[in-house]
């Protein structure tokens, strides 16, 4: 499931791979625009209906997560925005307010359009699967669902 949300979006976007050093910076700047907790909450709410013993647990991963990640997430979201913004200002130096911030929006809606839809369709074995562990693990373990680092990395040009 993390594989048909994230990585979908993320690797249609982005033009360059995982390196050993670790996630593509492209990709995980890309990657922290997706909201993670309309994400979360779609899940959660398909794993009462596949999988309802699963669903404590999974919260208090994503909780953890979530804690851990928030303020690197933010950071990354306003970092991504302000780029947005001067590449429009850039190409459209006589661009409104309104027609930046249709811009920022229409972009932001490509990383989160339809996550519902998307959610909803995973095959109810896989999404089983990511209920009982799978996405869990992926976000203790995963060095792409670790924004901390993607920040120290990006702050410190590794």
């Amino acid at each position: 499931m993390i594989k048909s949300v994230f990585f979908g979006v993320a690797l249609a976007c982005a033009s360059t791979t995982a390196g050993a050093a670790g996630v593509d910076v492209a990709v995980g700047i890309q990657m922290a625009q997706i909201d993670f907790d309309t994400y979360h909450a779609l899940l959660l709410e398909r794993c009462k209906s596949v999988a309802p013993d699963s669903v404590d647990a999974l919260a208090a991963a994503m909780a953890q997560w979530r804690e851990r990640n928030a303020d690197a997430l933010l950071i990354l979201r306003q970092l991504y925005k302000a780029q947005l913004i001067q590449q429009m200002r850039v190409r459209q130096p006589a661009a409104t307010e309104a027609e930046i911030d249709a811009h920022v929006a229409a972009v932001m809606g490509l990383f989160n359009g339809g996550l519902k839809n998307k959610v909803a369709a995973v095959p109810a074995a896989e999404a089983r699967a990511s209920c009982e562990g799978e996405y869990a693990n992926s976000l203790r373990s995963r060095p792409d669902m670790d924004f901390n680092e993607l920040l120290k990395r990006m702050t410190l040009g590794r």
